[in-house]
Order: C-alpha cells, then sequence, then structure tokens
C-alpha cells in the first residue's frame, strides 16, 4: 500500500501544474463532488499537541497532530477557498506574494462562521500510510448534511504532514511494510483518537485546545455535540474506528471502509470481544474476491450484539472509497487499476457518501426512513450479511 501514497501525491502534483489560469475564481478547479446536503460548508484546521504522550516515532517529543474541521457554515461569502492539498504552505504563499495559485480546491471555504445549533461529531482516520486529505470529500458532503468532521493525519505514518509555519514531517521509509510496523502504526493511531476526542470536549468547554491559539471560525465551540459522536474510517482507518468504539464509550457507532478489524491474524479487542453498538462495513469486490478481511469480520460478526450490516460495492477496489479516482487524471487511471476499479468514480463517490451519511443519519440522528432502512436499489451495491 506504501506505492499508493507516490501515485497519489504524483496525481495532485500533475493537477496542480497542469490546469491552465483563467480569470474564473478561484484559480484552478475543484475535482470534487459538490456535497449532497443543503448547508455550505466551512473547514479549518487545528494543531494538537499532547504534552503528556512522547510521539512513538520520536519519543524526544511530545506526539503532535495535525487535523481538518469541516462543518455546516452560516455563510461564506467574503472567505476564500479551502485549498485541497495544503491548508497553510499554500496559503501563505498567496498571501506573501498577491496572487493565487492554481490548483485543487475543495468545496470548503476556510474559517467560515458556523451554521448555528449544535451538530453531530464524526472523526475520520485514513488507510495506511495514506493522507487525511484523501477523506476530504467524504467529510465535506457529511459537513453540508449536518455534521462537524474531523479528519485526522497519524503523523509519521502519513507520508507527509503540513504544520503551522509550513513545517514539514515526512513519513520515514521503512525496508518492509510488515505485520509488526502496521501493528505499530495501530497502536500510535488508537491513543490519537482519544486525544482527539478530548481536545474537542476541551473545544466544546469553550477552550481553544489548538497549539498557537489561532483564532478559530465563530461559533465553533458552540456546534459540537459531545453527546452523538460517531467515526469513519478507510482500510486500516476503519480498523482502527471500530477499535475506538470499543475502547471508547463516547464513540456511538462505526463505519468501516474496506478494512479488516485486526492486522493479519492479529484481531483487534473489538473482534474477539465484540461490539454492542452499530457499525457498518463496506467492502470493494476487490476485498471480497482476496479474501483477507474475511476471517476478522467473520469473528466480528459471531461476537458482536449490536446492529451491524455489511455491504459491497461491484467493480470497485480498495481505493473507491476515497478521493482517490477523483483526483487521479484520467490518463493515469491505467497506471492506478491496482487501486481502483471500473466503477465511475462520481458513482463510487456517492455510493459512498450517501451510506456512510445514512449510517450516522439512523443511529445519531434516529432516523427512520435512510438508505441502511430498505433493500438496496442501487444496482452496484449487494447486501452480504
Amino acid at each position: 500500500m506504501r506505492r499508493i501514497a507516490v501515485v497519489v501525491m504524483s496525481a495532485v502534483a500533475v493537477l496542480a501544474t497542469d490546469i491552465a489560469v483563467t480569470a474564473a475564481e478561484p484559480v484552478g478547479v475543484t475535482v470534487l463532488p459538490r456535497p449532497g446536503g443543503e448547508s455550505p460548508v466551512g473547514t479549518t484546521v487545528l494543531h494538537l499537541v499532547d504534552e503528556k504522550r512522547p510521539d512513538p516515532f520520536k519519543p524526544d517529543r511530545s506526539r503532535e497532530l495535525m487535523v481538518s474541521v469541516f462543518y455546516p457554515a452560516a455563510k461564506v461569502d467574503g472567505h476564500p477557498r479551502a485549498h485541497y492539498a495544503s491548508t497553510e504552505l499554500i496559503p501563505a504563499l498567496e498571501k506573501q506574494f498577491g496572487v493565487e495559485l492554481p490548483g485543487l480546491h475543495t468545496n470548503s471555504y476556510t474559517d467560515a462562521p458556523v451554521a448555528e445549533g449544535e451538530h453531530p461529531v464524526i472523526l475520520y482516520s485514513p488507510g495506511a500510510g495514506v493522507t487525511r486529505l484523501l477523506g476530504n470529500g467524504l467529510a465535506e458532503d457529511l459537513a453540508s448534511r449536518g455534521y462537524v468532521v474531523v479528519t485526522m493525519d497519524h503523523t509519521y505514518e502519513a507520508p507527509v504532514v503540513e504544520f503551522p509555519g509550513g513545517r514539514l514531517a515526512i513519513w520515514e521509509r521503512a525496508e518492509s511494510f510488515d505485520t509488526e510496523l502496521r501493528q505499530k502504526y495501530v497502536d500510535a493511531r488508537l491513543p490519537d483518537v482519544r486525544f482527539v476526542l478530548d481536545s474537542l470536549e476541551r473545544l466544546a468547554r469553550g477552550t481553544n485546545p489548538d497549539a498557537e491559539q489561532r483564532k478559530l471560525p465563530a461559533g465553533l465551540d458552540k456546534a459540537l455535540d459531545p453527546d452523538r459522536i460517531g467515526m469513519v474510517g478507510h482500510s486500516s482507518g476503519g480498523y482502527v474506528a471500530v477499535e475506538s468504539m470499543h475502547l471508547d464509550r463516547r464513540i456511538d457507532a462505526a463505519v468501516n471502509l474496506d478494512g479488516q478489524i485486526g492486522v493479519d491474524a492479529a484481531f483487534g479487542k473489538s473482534v474477539t470481544e465484540g461490539v454492542d453498538r452499530p457499525v457498518l462495513v463496506m467492502t470493494s469486490e476487490q476485498a471480497e474476491e482476496v479474501g483477507d478481511a474475511h476471517p476478522s469480520l467473520d469473528e466480528f460478526w459471531r461476537n458482536s450484539t449490536g446492529w451491524k450490516r455489511q455491504l459491497t460495492m461491484r467493480d470497485s477496489a480498495h481505493y473507491d472509497y476515497t478521493d482517490f479516482p477523483l483526483i487521479v487524471p484520467t490518463l493515469a487511471r491505467d497506471a492506478a487499476k491496482t487501486y481502483i476499479g471500473p466503477i465511475a468514480a462520481d458513482r463510487a463517490s456517492t455510493l459512498v457518501r450517501n451510506y456512510v451519511a445514512a449510517m450516522f443519519d439512523k443511529f445519531l440522528l434516529e432516523r427512520k426512513d435512510t438508505l441502511l432502512d430498505k433493500k438496496p436499489a442501487e444496482p452496484e451495491i449487494t447486501t452480504v450479511r
């Protein structure tokens, strides 16, 4: 899976540099489909430092994380469109030189004020060795539907993490991406999740958790509902979502996008002990054919007492559950076919977004008429169990 990081960054670089500059605003393109909800979307970033925990990969320093927060915005006039691949460096260069640089943009607006009311919170954890950026599309879609979504990078596992001032924490290439290393990554991720939840609780109490104490978007502290929390993750992040729910009662529902619930034969406690809260698993056709997730999912089904559902998406591969197919240039799709299936990128994105939203609508908003309350009508979606 390490090669995916190189392919992703290469795709972003190609799109960011090959786009003709026009008079349109913003300069560049937005490759993500428009969010499916009714609210405009705001976004901001937080730099979180856990002074109580040494970094497992750099034990001489405290563990620090970068997270992006997407939320329903009250208004977006006067706020710039957020860059897809940079939250700090590119905007700083634009400000310094007084020009707008071409590149990729999201559908979200930087630091826009937050819509009134308390909103359920959803955490997002990416796949092994992958940046949180590949969850941007899903995050802003959920935000447009009324959720506050927090996507997190796991420092020194993600290919590169951009900290304030343009400082970069770069993954150090390992000789082998083996079971031992992947377990070490998971062991770092689980306390990351707890720390992010703790930081959000501080924010909801009116304390700014940002290490630099940067000004927060207006209303963000009042927007979080700590009694309604979900988590979604892709691949290894899907395992972390389910495992975190088992370990932390603050998480009420979880979605696992095409991940085992363990590292190879080492199942998580959520598998061996089971969970009593709802879990949605969505698998790719590729994963179903390979079968490496079957043992952990079978055991999870035997031991868990909460609501659970497994769906699969036809013609899909592992990274069809991320933004990756949307940002890969058409000419590069053949080179990426190991990671993405023949399903159209926008179609896969729509299906994933709608079913993930249905899960949280059902269990965080207690809606009774979601896609999960009826038989799948989409021909690409099949109920496994």
